[in-house]
């Protein structure tokens, strides 16, 4: 990309003009040290039944999932619900670890993304990043109820659309040939439509970036046509040494659908994509975050592990750390407000004495979740002990510490230690 295509794209992203595209071949499973794409792995674990129940195929098309999801029917018995359970599982038990490509696009201000996969990766990149992004999808099949509120769609609240179904409704799922012959027809004719709200981004103002797209395959362009992009958009795909275009299709996109095909690979792409939009910081530009814990006093053990956990970021000026107690005595409570207000980072410490405690819940907790919505500062809840922290609204859809809510007191960690160390993690990717 030349000069004027970089300072078009950084503007787009300042904007909130660029989507982000993500393709079947995008999501990987790691196998011997190598991330192979999904698809062609599960492809080939259906596969794998085909041969146990001796029913006939070509060899040559093992890893075509769409071909191999529809002789799975060939089984004698075999079910929509059994094919749909086997991915499910498949896709659970092989995608434990996010591939480094998610994460780096976890980094960019996308606002958008379109999901073509049926695994989580992205929403749990952007998770681990300290985003806290939605997530709607399609089904083909029949109309859901869907409503996403695009005022509070950001770079930090994203909205991942899964257009090719979701594994919290295995029905949606396109798998075989069949699935994608319906679930183009539906798409193009609007039967079920794609929500008007999620259509309505799409214009011709936008840019789009495509990752992981087998381009010769033909339903892209008809998928394309359905999401209503146009010759005015940009569109930007870098290149693939697996899935090379060839000349007759380029020029095709590039007609069409005004596409720029990059020479780089999709990772070097990303490099230099995110070197120029998210450019790094020198010594003397890093901001110290204010981060603020909250807690109940009969948690004091575990506000100090954390605070000896946090010691190397307080060190290298990378956080200041404050809370009530540390205030001086008789300092007006009015003060303490104020440095929650400033706080760039709110954290409080969950456990039964916390919900029970009416100064932190009716009185604290609801400023920290206002300035969480309104985008002041990040809240992020951390489980010190089971409790059930899901049922409090300021607390429900936050992203908790450490992974997946899983307590610092809980069989989950080996020790303590364990589990602080996650909340560090997970705390430093919030601060890049």
């Amino acid at each position: 990309m030349n000069k004027l295509q970089w300072i078009k794209l950084k503007r787009d992203f300042d904007e909130a003009r660029c989507i982000l595209m993500i393709g079947p071949n995008l999501a990987g499973v790691e196998k011997d040290g190598e991330m192979l794409p999904m698809v062609e792995e599960l492809s080939a674990y259906l596969a794998d039944f085909l041969d146990q129940e001796g029913v006939d195929y070509d060899q040559k098309a093992k890893r075509n999932l769409p071909y191999t999801a529809l002789r799975f029917f060939s089984i004698k018995g075999a079910r929509r619900v059994d094919l749909e359970d086997l991915t499910k599982d498949f896709i659970q038990q092989n995608s434990q670890k996010i591939p480094a490509t998610y994460e780096w696009l976890a980094k960019l201000p996308f606002h958008i993304i379109i999901n073509t996969n049926p695994d989580d990766y992205m929403l749990r990149a952007m998770r681990e990043e300290g985003k806290q992004p939605q997530s709607l999808h399609y089904n083909f099949r029949r109309d859901t109820a869907s409503f996403v509120d695009f005022e509070k769609v950001n770079a930090e609240n994203p909205l991942v659309y899964n257009l090719f179904g979701s594994m919290d409704e295995t029905e949606s799922l396109v798998l075989t040939e069949e699935d994608q012959l319906e679930f183009t027809r539906n798409m193009v004719k609007d039967d079920p439509r794609i929500p008007e709200e999620i259509l309505g981004q799409f214009d011709d103002r936008k840019t789009y970036l495509f990752f992981g797209f087998n381009l010769e395959n033909w339903q892209f362009r008809l998928l394309l046509d359905g999401l209503k992009l146009k010759e005015e958009n940009t569109t930007i795909s870098p290149s693939t040494s697996r899935f090379p275009v060839s000349s007759m299709t380029k020029a095709f996109y590039e007609e069409r659908f005004n596409f720029q095909f990059i020479d780089k690979e999709g990772d070097a792409f990303l490099e230099e994509l995110r070197s120029k939009v998210l450019p790094e910081k020198t010594e003397g530009e890093q901001k110290t975050e204010q981060v603020f814990l909250l807690y109940h006093e009969k948690d004091e053990s575990f506000k100090n592990e954390l605070e000896n956990s946090l010691s190397q970021l307080i060190k290298n000026n990378e956080i200041s750390l404050k809370y009530p107690e540390n205030f001086i005595a008789g300092t007006d409570h009015a003060e303490v407000l104020e440095a929650l207000k400033k706080s760039d980072i709110i954290l409080p410490i969950m456990s039964p004495n916390f919900l029970a405690d009416v100064e932190l819940m009716d009185k604290l907790l609801p400023i920290a979740s206002d300035l969480d919505k309104n985008e002041k500062a990040k809240l992020r809840p951390i489980i010190a002990r089971p409790c059930d922290w899901r049922e409090n609204q300021h607390l429900r859809t936050k992203v908790p510490f450490p992974e997946n809510g899983e307590a610092v007191t809980s069989n989950h960690w080996n020790t303590p230690d364990d589990a602080y160390f996650n909340i560090i993690q997970a705390l430093k990717k919030m601060l890049k």
